[in-house]
């Protein structure tokens, strides 16, 4: 997503203002090639911190001086902060993933779970998934068979012991898993900025699902409104960017910020 999309400046500038800190939080549109020099300039400008969207947080570490132990695991930074020079990477997303399911009072021991899609988001809900929640195992539903079969590889490399299981997204055994899956997180893009298309028939679904989306826009989007429907209990994207946003605040500031303030940012900027 282009950063110049991103709610985060709303919901970061929210806490600056909450917390009266004198403090302001932009978004710059930066292409891949200018990476390395983006980041020269936080420490050029004496930029506190910064967060990252795809596709840099893969490539950026490269440019870091400190990286988090799991966020090192992981293979990717979203949160950049500045100590006196010294540039430390985050991943904020993973712990703002499991905090939203928390939220909802999600259980997650002893449940089938499956993720959809294979990219950067699908690896970093497994890894905190498996790391935060200690699920053994998880299944892994994707478009092309051959990046789903890399995750399994690197999260069954990371962490011996846990069972990652890959099947073909609209396969039938892909439907048979999905169907009997307790919670489903969509990680995929086709939810993204449409009301027509889903991952998921409406018919595999059960009222005794989680829905995680990951997307946020549209906030109605057909996965989540069909889910209603049947009544499953639903998550969508605007809260994993909140729960990420608090985390990052707090890396930022060294202070908390209250759920309430960041929700509230988020959804009036969502509406414009």
């Amino acid at each position: 997503m282009p950063a110049h999309h991103s709610l985060s400046p709303a919901i970061q500038n929210a806490g600056f203002n909450a917390k009266s800190i004198d403090a302001v939080f932009l978004a710059f549109d930066v292409d891949a090639k200018h990476l390395g020099n983006a980041i020269k300039g936080i420490k050029a400008y004496g930029i506190k911190g910064m967060t990252l969207t795809s596709p840099h947080k893969e490539k950026v570490i490269k440019y870091l001086d400190n990286i988090d132990p799991f966020a090192k695991t992981l293979g990717a930074v979203n949160t950049i902060v500045n100590r006196n020079s010294i540039l430390y990477g985050y991943n904020t997303d993973a712990i703002g993933f499991i905090n939203a399911l928390r939220s909802q009072n999600v259980n997650l021991k002893s449940k089938a779970i499956s993720i959809i899609g294979a990219g950067g988001a699908a690896r970093a809900f497994a890894f905190s998934l498996i790391h935060f929640a200690d699920v053994q195992k998880i299944n892994v539903v994707n478009r092309t068979l051959k990046h789903a079969n890399q995750l399994k590889h690197d999260a069954e490399n990371h962490f011996p012991g846990k069972k990652i299981y890959t099947y073909k997204l609209y396969s039938k055994e892909a439907v048979a898993i999905l169907a009997d899956s307790d919670i489903i997180i969509n990680a995929t893009n086709i939810t993204l900025e449409n009301n027509r298309f889903t991952p998921l028939p409406k018919s595999i679904l059960n009222k005794n699902m989680v829905i995680f989306d990951a997307n946020y826009s549209p906030l109605n989007n057909r996965l989540i409104k069909e889910a209603n429907e049947i009544g499953c209990k639903t998550i969508s994207g605007i809260e994993l960017l909140v729960f990420q946003g608090i985390a990052a605040f707090n890396l930022f500031t060294g202070k908390k910020i209250s759920y309430k303030i960041m929700k509230e940012a988020a959804s009036a900027a969502l509406k414009k």
